[in-house]
């Protein structure tokens, strides 16, 4: 028996794979065995009338026009069939289920060949200036008497500080101890002078340079800064596989940028103060030089008041011995005010919370890998669904 070229047993078939139905499940609810069906299926048996009819009771939806047979598309026109989507996932639900379980349970057993990972922070504040409020009320008074003071007011941007090469040297080429009792080096620490399993080089062993490049590069993933902007707070962290290195680590960088600002930041202070102090020295030879002249020379003239030319004389010894005065006061405030600026700038961080050994690791978090291998799979699956339907 056909109808438009297929038999009423395709039909049924046809019928059964487009919505998922098990031959047992439909055999059973037809009264006739799984066999029966087969050969219903397969044209080696006649359908009977009261099986049709069962059928069409069973299966309303079952009809034996072929374009109702066709089955229904999840994109038509550009718009997608949610309801269909849903529908076909529900229908395969179990093997979405159990997809899920195999994938969240290879990801954790994933998780398990990961190193472990200890974080360790230290807090820095930028010092406040509310301590030198009268160190700059003598500044602003210098000023009025036309003696300028040194700025050398310098910001520095910590995160690039941090990941300097500087730091990051220093860091590499310190022996540390770890927490096994041992002294190492972060290139031991991450078997950087491991020879890779595949060599693209004759070379036999890897150079110093070139490990050293490589360590730094990883220590530039293995350091993290943020800083808030509203109260200055710097938080430098670091992370490593063994719980006392990263403590000692983050104590240590923490003192290198305290050091190296502190450094920069007084350095043009430091350089103008020995510029004054030397040009101290000269100028007071040159007054104590004047003063002498003019000492010796109102001692050899005692009536020069009465003659021009030596009135004259004397005129222009007085004056050299003033104005090298005048110079001998100025840079002694200069000098004053150069110390002063350079004991404001100190410090310029405060080491607030140093970093404290870590007692738990901070990564591979188990849970967070199962859920995201859980939903991972719940995905794959439902795409292996959809594109198979």
């Amino acid at each position: 028996m056909e109808v438009n070229n297929l038999t009423l047993g395709q039909k049924i078939k046809r019928f059964r794979l487009v919505n998922d139905i098990r031959q047992e499940d439909m055999a059973e609810k037809l009264g006739v065995s799984r066999a029966t069906l087969i050969n219903y299926e397969k044209g080696h048996t006649k359908i009977t009338l009261d099986a049709l009819e069962k059928l069409k009771q069973v299966f309303p939806e079952f009809t034996l026009e072929d374009n109702k047979a066709v089955k229904p598309k999840i994109i038509e026109d550009n718009v997608i069939d949610f309801s269909l989507i849903f529908k076909i996932l529900s229908k395969n639900v179990k093997f979405i289920f159990f997809t899920a379980i195999l994938v969240a349970l290879s990801g954790t057993a994933f998780s398990y060949m990961m190193k472990k990972q200890y974080t360790a922070k230290i807090t820095l504040y930028p010092a406040k200036n509310d301590g030198i409020q009268g160190i700059n009320q003598l500044q602003a008074l210098a000023m009025n008497f036309g003696i300028n003071s040194s700025q050398s007011d310098q910001s520095f941007n910590i995160s690039d500080v941090v990941k300097s090469r500087l730091i990051a040297e220093k860091s590499i080429k310190k022996v540390w101890k770890s927490s096994f009792g041992d002294e190492i080096s972060l290139v031991d620490l991450w078997d950087l002078k491991k020879e890779p399993f595949f060599k693209f080089s004759s070379k036999k062993s890897l150079s110093d340079d070139i490990i050293e490049e490589k360590a730094i590069r990883k220590f530039e993933k293995h350091i993290f800064v943020s800083e808030d902007r509203l109260t200055g707070l710097i938080t430098i962290t670091t992370e490593l596989e063994d719980q006392l290195i990263v403590a000692s680590l983050a104590n240590f960088v923490g003192k290198q940028i305290q050091n190296y600002i502190q450094k920069e930041n007084s350095a043009q202070t430091t350089k103008e103060k020995l510029f004054i102090l030397d040009r101290l020295r000269i100028v007071k030879k040159e007054l104590e030089s004047s003063e002498f002249d003019l000492k010796e020379f109102k001692e050899s003239n005692m009536g020069y008041e009465d003659s021009p030319e030596l009135f004259m004389i004397f005129s222009r010894l007085f004056r050299e011995a003033e104005a090298k005065k005048e110079v001998y006061l100025t840079l002694q405030q200069q000098l004053e005010l150069a110390r002063i600026e350079e004991v404001r700038q100190s410090p310029i961080l405060h080491i607030l919370d140093s970093a404290a050994i870590p007692m738990t690791k901070s990564s591979p978090n188990r849970l967070i890998y199962l859920i995201i291998s859980a939903i991972a799979g719940v995905i794959f699956s439902s795409f292996i669904v959809l594109f198979k339907y």
